[in-house]
């Protein structure tokens, strides 16, 4: 299989100095440093004012003016924002979806993404995780992975994605239109109502090669003034993380401890013994009949 070739940008604001040093050591610590460069954020306080949020907007502006830069190379790009944490297995799967021509087939691909609290596709995403051959010894490559399908799906996040150069002229036209008419709803909702339409097609590898980090998520919710969801936030967050193949278990249970043990009401006993049927059904010991 040859070696095909893309680049990389992560989506960076000028005063968040923090986050570009940690993204930079990412980079240098896998050998990326030369593949990947920053692209400066556009700070949604410095644009008019519109029906999303400023920080929503100028994410918003920023995911197209990577890409209108990116499209300018006509090579598959990997966006990332400076949040996202890789692991060693991030070019190699890359350069296999490139060569195996996943590509073709759709016209962005996540490395990562929201995963709805939904029973059904827990359970096969848990078996699908634990058939994963994850080992600190062993570079996973796209074989190994599943290949998903979102068009259907309730994705949101646009922490990590490779665009295929064929979509970049039918994205930037979706993104311009949506732009001009004033954005109605942050980019990433954006891009899940255009595939649940048919307008672009998306799909997922899993398990995730990327994640994010679970210590900005408990800052970022208190910034924007959501401190009273805050344990849902956390919780689910700490749902998507622990499908990342270098996630930190006990870092995560320490995250999900802090969010559900504090302050919660009583549970009645109808409540416990949903929980506890919910809990045997996503086990590999529950049999489908």
């Amino acid at each position: 299989m040859t070696t095909a070739s893309y680049r990389g940008l992560y989506i960076n604001l000028d005063r968040s100095s923090a986050r570009r040093e940690r993204m930079d050591a990412q980079l240098a610590s896998f050998g990326l440093q030369d593949r990947y460069s920053r692209f400066a954020a556009v700070d949604g306080a410095s644009l008019h004012p519109a029906r999303i949020k400023p920080g929503e907007l100028g994410a918003f502006h920023s995911h197209m003016r990577a890409l209108e830069s990116a499209a300018k190379g006509g090579v598959p790009v990997h966006i990332l924002e400076d949040d996202a944490l890789l692991s060693g297995h991030v070019k190699p799967v890359i350069e296999d979806c490139i060569a195996a021509r996943l590509l073709d087939r759709f016209d962005l691909v996540f490395t990562d993404t929201f995963i709805p609290p939904h029973l059904g596709m827990l359970k096969a995403l848990k078996d699908a995780f634990d058939r994963c051959p994850i080992s600190d010894q062993r570079i996973l490559r796209l074989n190994d992975l599943q290949v998903l399908d979102l068009a259907r799906e309730n994705f949101s996040c646009l922490t990590s994605y490779i665009v295929s150069p064929n979509a970049f002229a039918k994205i930037l036209v979706l993104y311009r239109a949506e732009l001009a008419n004033g954005a109605s709803k942050p980019v990433d909702l954006f891009l899940r109502d255009c595939a649940r339409d048919g307008r672009f097609t998306a799909g997922l590898l899993f398990p995730f090669v990327t994640s994010f980090d679970l210590a900005d998520v408990a800052e970022s919710t208190i910034a924007a003034g959501t401190a009273g969801s805050g344990p849902s936030v956390m919780t689910l967050a700490v749902l998507r993380y622990l499908f990342f193949v270098k996630r930190d278990v006990a870092y995560a249970q320490t995250c999900l401890d802090a969010a559900t043990q504090k302050n919660r009401s009583p549970i009645d006993p109808h409540h416990g013994m949903i929980a506890q049927s919910l809990e045997f059904v996503l086990s590999a010991d529950f049999q489908q009949f």
